[in-house]
């Protein structure tokens, strides 16, 4: 639901990571721009909330495959 929501609002190249209830998200570096828009932040932390997240982030590395193996 959370890649969902970011699709519908024109995000293409992205992840949404989850580590138990908090979503990480990965964007491509020529959509991360678009986080930098206070109203839209507003919107995206409310809908993950309603998903079921307690915290959401921006993760700054940005999107990447394979990011989820890091930490082995």
């Amino acid at each position: 639901r959370a890649e969902q929501f970011l699709y519908d609002h024109g995000f293409r190249q992205f992840r949404v990571r989850v580590h138990g209830d908090i979503a990480r998200i990965e964007v491509s570096p020529t959509e991360r721009s678009k986080f930098f828009d206070e109203k839209f932040m507003d919107l995206v932390a409310n809908e993950f909330k309603k998903i079921g997240f307690v915290y959401t982030a921006l993760d700054l590395q940005g999107y990447r495959t394979g990011s989820m193996n890091e930490v082995l």
